[in-house]
Formats: structure tokens, sequence, C-alpha cells
């Protein structure tokens, strides 16, 4: 059975009952049975910063596309996960992560890939956020900086890393005020970090092998997306090439025989010493996370074509024989041309575009999968946590609700 896109493709705007249903006046719960949140598993503030970049990004549409309904409720759930966020982080910058029911703090060592993701949402909610909400997001984000060069998780580098870029790339756009000495560490930590992800990929790729670790494991897309996005901003060819060949693994790993994508499932993961894809439990985490790489490869792939247009237009101005505008080009050759047109070719022959590909992930919330059963429901924003060889898990927590959401906005920027 091939994949036919068609067979699963949906049009209305999902529902965030179930978002406002898993928040309280706390922050959102972690955990619920069903679709009843789970009060004695508390909150995480990994959970609370994907609720405030969720937030962000739905509200950046504005009530043109999402209604004054929609508008409204999501920017009162903002204030929660921006008080969550302001109460979880310490005085040196670091966020706690889990928290009982009744506010206290459970007992954990610093997680390095919360601080990374934490930083993240904030700056992604200074950028975009309007009115007093900008000011609190950015309070928080200044209050992390004494902790950018101490992360030491790949995937807490990767979005502390992606941060800079955003944060560099807003001032330079005129969108925030960037004082200048919060701007020279931004560069600092931004270059740093681009060199840490790059070497790490030179440490573990190998021509059958193009990762940054010896293993492929959770929330993979946060890798290839990181490079990207910094891309964008630094122009560096090596992070360009490193971005488009993980993902383009990363891609390949993820599709099935018959043309679908699926999650490289947690019950072993995918190993650079076996070669074997775990092919159980799925996670929709996962769907988000390659979903947010493609939507990135769309815009490199946008930005590249813009250029070259415009180098175009320059070579013309200067005559066939002037070569300033050749070296005037800040386009990588490192792949050719082809790395951005020809897309990726998955299963049968079928070729896909990144727009493409990014929307079959949002295809396999509704049935695009390894069962042909729905794991979302529009209808109130639920998401079912995995797909077990069995059939969902029918629990609806909120890292599955916040992929699935996430997953229909980026789907939804054209």
């Amino acid at each position: 059975m091939s994949y036919n896109e068609r067979t699963f493709r949906q049009t209305a705007l999902p529902s965030f009952a179930h978002l406002r249903r898993l928040t309280d006046d706390t922050g959102l719960l972690e955990h619920a049975l069903g679709r009843i949140p789970r009060r004695r598993e508390g909150y995480t503030t990994d959970d609370n910063a994907r609720a405030l970049w969720t937030a962000t990004e739905w509200l950046s549409f504005g009530e043109r596309t999402i209604g004054a309904e929609n508008a409204a409720e999501l920017g009162r759930l903002a204030d929660v996960y921006l008080a969550f966020m302001l109460w979880a982080q310490e005085d040196g910058g670091w966020f706690l992560n889990n928290f009982a029911y009744d506010r206290t703090l459970e007992p954990e060592e610093i997680s390095h890939d919360c601080q990374g993701r934490s930083i993240w949402a904030c700056a992604d909610a200074w950028i975009r956020l309007e009115g007093p909400r900008r000011e609190t997001a950015r309070t928080i984000f200044e209050r992390s900086l004494p902790t950018f060069g101490r992360i030491e998780s790949l995937r807490g580098q990767a979005f502390a890393m992606a941060a800079c870029a955003h944060v560099l790339e807003a001032s330079r756009d005129g969108a925030i005020d960037l004082p200048l000495d919060v701007k020279s560490e931004m560069r600092h930590h931004l270059e740093r970090l681009e060199a840490v992800l790059c070497q790490a990929y030179r440490n573990f790729s190998a021509p059958d092998w193009r990762w940054f670790e010896p293993a492929m494991t959770y929330s993979n897309g946060v890798l290839p997306w990181a490079m990207l996005r910094t891309y964008r901003f630094t122009k560096r060819p090596e992070t360009y090439r490193v971005g488009i060949e993980s993902l383009a693994f990363l891609v390949e790993a993820m599709t099935a025989e018959e043309g679908w994508l699926r999650p490289i499932g947690n019950e072993g993961w995918c190993t650079n010493d076996s070669g074997e894809v775990s092919r159980w439990d799925q996670q929709p985490l996962e769907m988000f996370k390659l979903a947010l790489a493609l939507e990135e490869a769309a815009a490199v792939e946008r930005l590249v074509e813009h250029e070259d247009a415009r180098l175009v237009g320059s070579a013309r101005g200067h005559g066939a024989g002037d070569s300033s505008a050749d070296r005037g080009s800040r386009r990588p050759a490192v792949l050719g041309r082809s790395a951005l047109e020809d897309g990726f070719v998955l299963g049968e022959g079928q070729h896909c575009s990144y727009g493409a590909l990014r929307d079959m992930c949002r295809d396999w919330f509704y049935g695009a999968n390894d069962l042909r059963v729905p794991v979302a429901d529009r209808r109130d924003g639920s998401c079912c946590d995995g797909l077990t060889p069995y059939g969902p898990n029918i629990n609806c927590g909120a890292e599955a609700a916040l992929s699935y959401l996430m997953t229909e906005a980026l789907c939804l920027r054209k």
C-alpha cells in the first residue's frame, strides 16, 4: 500500500480545547489519563517552554487567521506559561524542570536540554509576542545569558545556538533593540556553538552515517533545524552542508518502504553499529521536530533562490565578463544546486519537496502511518502519546498535544 496524501489531508484549524484542559493557573500539566489531566504527575518546565513556543507560533498568525476568540485564549495561556517560566528560573539563570502539583520542586539535576529549550522559547516570545509579554520574555531570556557557555547537552546547545541566531537576526532587522554588549555576547556564543555542532558532526559522520552522534534517539530534528536556522544568519557553508546532509539522512531513516513517514521508535532507536531503525514506540514529538527542520530547509531554499536572483541581476549590471557578482555570492557550493532543487525521493520513486515532506509529517497524525489510524483529534486538539504495535496509546499528554499543534502551525505557513 503506497502513500496517498489526499486521503489524509485536513483543512480546518485544530481546536485548543485540550491545551486549555491541561492548563491550570500554575501551568501546563505533564500527563493525562485518556484526556483527563493527571495532577499527581505535576508540571515540567520542558512542557511549559514548549507551550509558550506553541502559543507564540499560533499568535503570530494574527486574528484574521486564527480568529479573535482563539487569539484571546492563546494570549491568556501565554501569560500562564510566561509566569511559569519566570517562576521556574533561578537567580543564576538556570531553569528548574520538575514540579509537583503542590508547586514544590522535585529532586533533580539541572537538565541542559530543558535549559536550551527554555532559552529558545523565551527568545521567540520576546521577538514575536506583542505588548508587555515581550518585556517579560526578554527579562527571562537575558537572565539566562550566564548559562549559555555551560550548556553541555547537544540538543540544549542546538536550541541555544538557534536562539542566538534568532535574536541577532531580529536585531539586524529592527524587530528588537539589542544592546551592543549583549549583541557581542550573542555573536560569541553563536560562533562557539556553531563550531561545537559542526565538530560533533565531523566526529561521528561517515559515508553511511551522516549524523551528530553514534545513535539517533529522541528529538532528532532539532539538530538539522538548528544548523539551518543558524545558517540563515551566519551563511557559513559548512553549517549549511551539515544541516542539509543530516536532514536528508534523518528523512531516509524516518521513511517507510511504502512511502509514508514514521518516527524512529524509542523501543530501540537507531544506531550506527546496527543500522536498524526501531519501529515502535513511535512518538509524536519526532514528527513535529522533523516538520520543524523541513520548514526551516524550505526557508533556506527561499533565501538561496532570492540571493541567486539578486546575484543574477548584479551580474547583468556588471556585464558578462565581470566576475564580481560571483565573488560576492554567499551561497555555498558544497552540495550543488540539486540539494535544493531535487528534494527527496521516497518509496516507489515519489518526489517530495521540503514543503511536501513537512505536510506529510502532519498527515502522520491523521492516519498516514503504519497502522493507518489517526492519533490526533482536530476537534479538541488532543493527541495520543504514541503509536504501538497494538494501536495508539490512548493517553493524551502535554508533549503529544503540543507536537500536534506545532506541526499544524508549521504546515499553515505558506
